[in-house]
């Protein structure tokens, strides 16, 4: 029984060795890019807007990895509750996702880049 106890300890700590290595590995050798200039990703959703989430979290991923945009804005084409609902919550969970009305969209441009009306 302690053969069996010993072998699932160095089993487990094998894995975890391996894991922390792999973490370590993978931040040395592919370092997180920023990036350099302001780019915004425009997202414009209507109706439903089933795909708006999925939209939103692999633009987030791509800005992660690939020092992607710099900021996402989800633009309101008419999108039902649920879809306005969801979009709230994608925008409170990350402070670089943005949520505007289309008749927003010309000042929110204008004032991201500090130009006065």
């Amino acid at each position: 029984m302690q053969l069996l106890q010993d072998g699932a300890v160095a089993a487990l700590s094998a894995i975890g060795l391996a894991c922390v290595l792999w973490m370590l590995l993978s931040a040395v050798l592919h370092p997180r890019r920023h990036s350099t200039l302001e780019t915004i990703a425009l997202v414009p959703a209507r109706g439903a807007a089933p795909e708006l989430e999925h939209t939103v979290r692999m633009l987030q991923r791509s800005r992660y990895e690939d020092g992607g945009f710099t900021h996402i804005v989800i633009l309101d084409c008419g999108m039902d509750e649920e879809a306005r609902r969801v979009a709230a919550l994608l925008c409170h969970d990350d402070y670089d996702v943005s949520l505007c009305e289309k008749t927003e969209e010309l000042l929110f441009f204008t004032e991201k880049q500090g130009k006065p009306q």
